[in-house]
């Protein structure tokens, strides 16, 4: 694993990594660096077929503040083009990567991190995080990173206008209400509810699952016919697998299946 500046990865315990954004100071705001670390990151984290879990999570007191913008505020037009192209290719590397991706949101997710945390299969938060869209009022633009597309997907149109057009922070409470938030706890559980979950992933079938979080993700673009011939077409390869059969056998059994990814 290469050393990050701005990152730390580690494996959590078997089949589970944590991604850690390292910028406490700046509230994990993203530099170019970090940026430009994070997607090399991610595109390492995608050749290790052993990963069942990753987590995503800032370090200190937030999750993501987006750009740091006392650095964005010496870019020329092209450095801020730049920047914003590579975040959105993080965004599509979490949404894509081959297993589940948890946020586990620790506090502010704010602008390019809320999109960050979007991306995301499942969302945890802690009940000292909130959530802000804030470009029409902070820069004059809008968030570039996937925040006015996923989000009416997610929260509907409506709530979607609200957050992104009036740029009002989300407090934890509210996130869990709308359904940004798929599980809220106290900050003193936040770390263990989200391992809690890694680890029932991480028990699961990796191809059933990845197979499971492709459809999900592609099915909300397709008609229902259009998803049930992507949902046979996932799923019949896996009554072949090595897998299938160790599924069925330890039902038979009456014990815990043991899966091998083949």
């Amino acid at each position: 694993m290469p050393n990050w500046k701005s990152l730390k990865v580690v494996e959590t315990e078997r089949y589970i990594t944590t991604l850690t954004m390292n910028r406490p100071e700046r509230r994990n705001a993203y530099s170019m660096e970090m940026a430009r670390e994070m997607e090399a990151c991610l595109g390492h984290l995608r050749q290790n077929t052993d990963i069942r879990a990753l987590i995503i999570t800032g370090e200190g007191a937030g999750f993501n503040s987006g750009a740091d913008l006392k650095e964005r505020a010496s870019f020329t037009p092209e450095d801020t083009r730049q920047q914003r192209e590579t975040v959105l290719r993080i965004v599509e590397l979490v949404e894509t990567f081959h297993a589940p991706v948890i946020g586990m949101i620790n506090g502010p997710a704010i602008a390019g991190g809320f999109e960050l945390a979007l991306s995301c299969d499942i969302r945890i938060a802690s009940d000292r995080a909130f959530f802000a869209l804030t470009e029409v009022h902070n820069v004059g633009s809008f968030p570039g990173a996937g925040g006015p597309v996923r989000l009416p997907k997610l929260v509907g149109r409506g709530r979607a206008n609200y957050i992104v057009l009036t740029g009002r922070r989300i407090s934890a409470d509210e996130a869990y209400d709308f359904g940004i938030v798929d599980l809220l706890v106290p900050h003193s559980e936040l770390r263990e509810k989200t391992l809690a979950i890694a680890r029932d992933i991480a028990g699961n079938s990796p191809a059933g699952v990845s197979a499971a979080k492709k459809l999900i993700r592609q099915s909300n673009d397709l008609d229902v016919y259009a998803a049930t011939e992507l949902s046979r077409a996932l799923r019949d390869p896996l009554d072949k697998t090595k897998d299938y059969a160790e599924g069925l056998k330890a039902w038979l059994e009456k014990r815990t299946p043991s899966f091998t990814n083949q």
